[in-house]
């Protein structure tokens, strides 16, 4: 801003040849198409990438970490692979050794199912039914953390307080959380 208003708007200037059919401006390192007003993920590097067919969780690792996602639009693409991601954490897999078949296959099915392929802009239906998800994970992760307090004789609010998962910060400042606090004081 201080550019411009120092010399002028001729500092970047306008594109003068327009065309209709490929309108595209790159937002936060995603596609804008400015015609159709929604933004589209290019997925061309990455499946050239994973035709490479090296079958180790640092190259799983790499070909996930090419999804740039800065604005969180994705997330019912990306939550399949990283619930790939936690599978090989929970089996102890190290950077370089392979992949069983069944994770290989599973990884291919989630990249490639033509099925699952949709095109256009995600709808206000499935980013609820991300969020959804999200809060039904938190929920059985804290009824699981609950029950195992209870079983012990530990103190509950305790418990749930002290554990914290990577997505508390972000569900909070979307509001979900909140909402189970309310329940929780509308029921004590």
């Amino acid at each position: 801003m201080s550019q411009w208003a120092a010399k002028g708007f001729d500092t970047y200037p306008v594109d003068t040849s327009i065309s209709l059919g490929s309108n595209k401006t790159k937002v936060l390192g995603l596609a804008w198409k400015t015609l159709d007003d929604c933004l589209t993920l290019d997925t061309k590097g990455l499946l050239e990438f994973i035709s490479t067919n090296k079958n180790t969780k640092r190259f799983l690792l790499q070909a996930i970490g090419k999804i740039f996602d800065p604005l969180g639009l994705i997330p019912p693409c990306t939550i399949r692979m990283k619930c790939l991601i936690q599978e090989l954490w929970k089996n102890k897999i190290t950077s370089d050794e392979d992949l069983s078949p069944k994770i290989v296959e599973r990884f291919i099915f989630n990249c490639k199912n033509p099925g699952n392929k949709k095109e256009g802009p995600l709808t206000s239906e499935e980013m609820m039914e991300a969020k959804y998800f999200l809060l039904k994970q938190k929920q059985l992760s804290s009824f699981h953390t609950e029950m195992t307090a209870m079983r012990n004789g530990d103190d509950i609010c305790h418990k749930i307080n002290k554990k914290s998962s990577p997505f508390d910060k972000n569900l909070e400042c979307q509001g979900i959380t909140n909402k189970l606090g309310e329940l929780k004081d509308f029921l004590s």
